[in-house]
C-alpha cells in the first residue's frame, strides 16, 4: 500500500526518464523509498523492477498503457487513450489505526491524456481518468509541466511541477472513515474534493548507448481534506528512486 498521489507523481517521473525511439524496450531495476501519510504505517524501501515498451503510437510501462489517436511525433499536440491505476489499496492489517476498517482496493482507471510539447525540451501534460474497477468509482485529474535540461552532455535533468485534482469519491474512499468503522479513538469522517500539488525531478545519466542510470524524487502536499482525516498523520508525502535501465 502506498499513497496514491505519491505513486502518480513517481510514475510520471519514471515515465519521462528515458529517451527512447519507436519500437524500443526498456527494462530497469533499482529501489524506491517513500513516506506514507497514514498513521502507524511503516515507511518502505522496496525493490523497483519495470519493463516499458515505446511504439510509434502505443506505449506501456510505469505510467500504464497509452494509445495515441490524435497527433504524431511531428506535431506538438498528442492525445492518448490511457489505462492506468491511481488508487492504491490498503489492508486493515497494515496499521493498528486501520483495525476494524474495510480493506480499500486498488483502482483501474481509464481516460484520456493530452501532451503538448513546448519547443524541444518543455512538455505540458493533462489527464482525466475514471475508475472502472469499482474502487472509488469517481474521477481523477492531473496536470503537470516538465522541462528537460541537458547537463553538459553528461546527464538529462528534468524538473516537474504539477497538481492532482482528487474528487470527493476518491478522497472519501481512500481517506474517509465510514460510520460502521468509527470507534472511540477513530471518528467517522467523510472526505471532500481537494487538490494535491507536487514538485519533483528526475535525472538520467547515459552510460552507453543502451545502459543508463536514473534517479528521481518528488514531494507532494496533500490537500486539507486528506490532512483532516483521522487516519492521516501528516500533510505531505515524498518518494525517491534510484536504479539502472537497459534499452534495446
Amino acid at each position: 500500500m502506498k499513497n496514491t498521489s505519491l505513486i502518480a507523481a513517481t510514475c510520471l517521473l519514471l515515465g519521462s526518464s528515458f529517451v527512447v525511439n519507436a519500437g524500443d524496450f526498456t527494462i530497469g531495476a533499482g529501489g524506491v523509498s517513500f513516506k506514507s501519510p497514514y498513521k502507524g504505517y511503516k515507511d518502505n524501501s522496496d525493490p523497483l523492477i519495470f519493463v516499458e515498451y515505446e511504439g510509434e503510437n502505443f506505449s506501456v510501462g510505469s505510467t500504464g498503457a497509452h494509445y495515441r489517436f490524435i497527433g504524431s511525433d511531428e506535431t506538438p499536440l498528442s492525445v492518448y487513450a490511457t489505462l492506468s491505476s491511481v488508487g492504491s489499496d490498503f489492508k486493515s492489517k497494515d496499521s493498528k489505526y486501520f483495525a476494524g476498517m474495510d480493506d480499500r482496493d486498488i483502482s483501474v482507471d481509464m481516460g484520456v491524456t493530452a501532451v503538448y510539447r513546448l519547443g524541444e525540451a518543455g512538455e505540458f501534460s493533462a489527464s482525466l481518468l475514471h475508475d472502472v474497477a469499482g474502487a472509488y468509482k469517481g474521477f481523477f485529474a492531473d496536470m503537470s509541466y516538465s522541462h528537460a535540461i541537458d547537463v553538459g552532455g553528461m546527464a538529462i535533468f528534468s524538473p516537474t511541477v504539477g497538481v492532482s485534482f482528487l474528487t470527493k469519491d476518491y478522497v472519501d474512499y481512500y481517506y474517509g472513515v465510514r460510520a460502521k468503522e468509527a470507534t472511540a479513538t477513530r471518528a467517522a469522517y467523510k472526505g471532500d474534493a481537494t487538490v494535491a500539488p507536487y514538485v519533483g525531478y528526475n535525472v538520467m545519466v547515459p552510460v552507453t548507448d543502451s545502459w543508463s542510470l536514473f534517479h528521481s524524487a518528488n514531494y507532494t502536499w496533500l490537500g486539507s481534506e486528506i490532512e483532516k482525516s483521522p487516519i492521516v498523520e501528516r500533510d505531505n508525502t515524498w518518494s525517491t528512486t534510484l536504479g539502472v535501465a537497459y534499452t534495446f
